[in-house]
């Protein structure tokens, strides 16, 4: 349902219900910033005991102001929020944002409590803020609306801010003059009893104040709605997203190697992946970050050039960029003889760039102008220490002119200056907006994010391939289960639904005596896997049912008949559909694992690292389904995995393409048939010539 916010931001009228004289209290912090921040519009308090709160004049009810109300500010108590918006709505008053607490978040009375707030405002086409929230803040100056009990006012900029913790956008505010950021809305989303995070995404899609979104999130709505608003947005303008609770404590047993690391953190960072939100684990990263794009613009390229007065700093930041897998551009010999002539002798022409201490301002200047100038040069960072002269704001008013000059090209600086010289800085240099930071590594990450986002938007795409696959033989083994009254399938049926989907599986058939053994042995040439194809059995390894480089007919009779023996003495020969005689993938050494897990609506797909260590390492990364052909990509290139596909100690590289399409068909398959749970395949093979094979199955149902 599509829901109208932007009265909610915009509004004409604001009416703050429960607004107080007392000072310190909530209903007067609202009045006090409100009146401070100078709302442009009309402004009600409402209060039976008094008739002007701070110059604001008071009312007892919403329903005696006599004059229609865009939004109101609830904060009363929890118990009489619900006739207070029967009130709103009996006046017309379609917008309310609930400061109150006491509901969802202390249990009991107070979920009920909620859900009657939300069903009267569902059926009565009413738009709902909170509970348990601060406020909401609009800094255009057209509106100068402030309606949050925050003790400070926001300084005026470009970011949407939406925060689930009141306390957390409270303590942003307050510190936000250091972290350079300006703020061009806030939403405080408190227990989001209707409106979410993907309705504030939606409302800032298109507002030209908002440049780009920030958000603290402990809940995703609904992932499928998110994945396709935030996919559509991250087009347009960065969305840089905190998400706590990343323990995986949450993880439920499963009898899949892909169920038990389907964390729920593991599964927010493919989700946000895939639709190219940048996720960040620090609140200091968060605003750096925002920072950096708030005043760079993405670079052409990912080459660095780094320019300092001091040596330490420099490999400091050489060592850090390449932390961050960000190149340092090799200077040509003409740009090195152009620095040659402006710098002292004793400077170091290679990058870092060092024009040691002595340097001058100008010689400062000099130097950036020819690296910025520089074809091979994509990014500046430069680095200034005050040691012999002061130089700070003449070098920062060169690179605001360079800035200028050369659009193009990002430059963030580290200045080691004066204390609180970045702080003053606006007041030294108003017009200047490069981003300073206090660290090296700060500066690094910022850049590090203008290049993620820049090689997002090059490579995106939306393209999720249909192959042709034999969907009505998958639904008729599926049906079959079902009769049988199984949901885990057994090796067999995974195999052969594997390869209805068109997945490289080795040449493979199901034998019901030695027989039949011997005779698709022979069909697919020996060496041979045997491989018990068990309807009650999770994991066949484990009671030594899978026999692997069988060689002859004879080894065959023998690993048949002890394969057997050991399946008699477990009393599992009834619960067999067979054994699987599979081919033996030779001079393999080489494995991956790829699978799927289904969580709430969502199908997620997991690839990395596979055999017996998937579960060791962890090293895997997720994605939601369906899988675009950006989504398979960036599965390959998320983990140590994709180290091991090029030629390795003799053997071939892999056929990435192959891979890539066993990815996505196996994303198909969970398409088009939702009712399965979990799928594993592991391990996936590479032998010696480079052929990818899927060489085992579990499907559940």
């Amino acid at each position: 349902m599509e829901r109208d916010l932007y009265t909610l931001m915009h509004p004409q009228s604001v009416a703050i219900i429960g607004a107080s004289a007392k000072p310190g209290s909530v209903g007067n912090e609202l009045i006090l910033r409100a009146t401070e921040a100078r709302f442009t519009g009309r402004l009600f308090a409402v209060n039976p005991k008094n008739t002007e709160i701070e110059g604001v004049p008071c009312y007892p009810s919403i329903t005696s102001i006599g004059e229609h109300v865009d939004v109101a500010i609830i904060a009363v108590p929890a118990s009489g929020v619900l006739n207070v918006l029967k009130e709103c709505n009996s006046v017309g008053t379609k917008h309310a944002v609930i400061i109150s607490s006491g509901f969802k978040e202390v249990g009991g009375e107070g979920v009920e409590m909620e859900q009657a707030i939300r069903d009267f405002a569902d059926e009565n086409g009413m738009v709902i803020v909170g509970p348990n929230c601060l406020g909401i803040i609009n800094t255009d100056e057209k509106y100068s609306l402030n309606a949050c009990f925050a003790p400070l006012q926001p300084i005026k900029g470009t970011v949407g801010f939406a925060t689930q913790s009141g306390a957390l956008a409270s303590g942003i505010i307050n510190i936000l003059p250091n972290l350079k950021i300006g703020i061009a809305q806030m939403v405080s989303l408190g227990n989001q009893c209707q409106i979410n995070s993907i309705d504030v995404l939606k409302m800032w899609e298109n507002d030209e104040h908002v440049e780009q979104i920030l958000m603290y999130l402990e809940s995703i709505p609904d992932e499928v709605e998110f994945r396709k608003v935030a996919t559509r947005i991250s087009q347009k303008k960065p969305i840089l997203i905190i998400k706590s609770g990343r323990s995986a404590r949450g993880a439920k047993a499963s009898a899949s190697h892909t169920g038990s690391l389907a964390g729920d953190d593991t599964t927010a960072n493919g989700l946000f992946a895939s639709c190219g939100v940048i996720r960040e684990l620090y609140l200091r990263d968060l605003f750096n970050t925002a920072q950096t794009f708030s005043k760079c613009v993405l670079p052409k390229g990912d080459k660095l050039a780094i320019l300092t007065n001091a040596g330490g700093p420099g490999i400091l930041a050489a060592d850090t960029a390449n932390d961050y897998s960000i190149p340092l551009a090799e200077l040509t010999d003409a740009t090195k003889e152009k620095l040659r002539a402006v710098l002292p002798p004793q400077a170091s022409l290679n990058n870092p760039v060092d024009i040691i201490a002595s340097a001058s301002a100008e010689q400062y200047k000099a130097s950036a102008e020819i690296l910025l100038n520089a074809k091979e040069v994509d990014m500046l960072f430069a680095i200034y220490l005050y040691i012999t002269g002061k130089n700070d704001l003449k070098i920062m008013e060169a690179l605001q002119e360079l800035k200028e000059k050369y659009p193009k090209k990002p430059i963030v600086t580290v200045l080691m200056t004066t204390p609180y010289f970045d702080l003053d800085l606006p007041k030294l240099l108003p017009n200047c907006n490069i981003p300073t930071f206090d660290y090296i590594v700060d500066a690094i990450h910022g850049l590090s994010r203008l290049v993620e986002r820049k090689r997002y938007l090059e490579n995106a795409n939306n393209n999720v391939y249909n192959f042709e696959v034999n969907k009505s033989r998958v639904a008729d083994i599926i049906s079959n289960a079902r009769i049988d009254g199984i949901n885990q399938l057994t090796t067999l049926q995974s195999l052969e639904i594997f390869k209805e989907y068109g997945l490289p599986l080795p040449k493979f058939g199901n034998a019901q005596s030695l027989k039949d053994a011997k005779e698709i042995a022979s069909n697919i040439g020996y060496p041979v896997v045997l491989k018990m194809s068990s309807k009650t059995v999770t994991h066949k390894s484990d009671i030594g049912g899978v026999i692997t480089n069988i060689k002859t007919e004879d080894e065959l009779e023998f690993w048949w008949n002890r394969l057997l023996e050991r399946l008699n003495k477990a009393g599992l020969n009834d619960s067999l559909d067979g054994i699987v005689v599979m081919q033996q993938i030779s001079g393999s050494n080489r494995e991956l694992v790829a699978g799927i897990v289904k969580k709430g609506a969502t199908h997620q797909m997991m690839f990395g690292l596979g055999g017996i260590f998937v579960e060791a390492l962890h090293e895997v990364t997720f994605r939601p389904c369906p899988l675009t052909d950006y989504d398979a990509e960036s599965l390959i290139n998320g983990t140590k995995a994709k180290n091991i596909l090029g030629a390795l100690r003799g053997n071939q590289a892999t056929d990435v393409k192959v891979l890539k399409e066993t990815l996505m068909r196996l994303s198909q398959l969970v398409t088009d048939f939702p009712e399965i749970l979990e799928i594993d395949a592991n391990p996936l093979m590479i032998d010696e010539k480079g052929k990818l094979s899927v060489v085992d199955a579990r499907i559940i149902i």
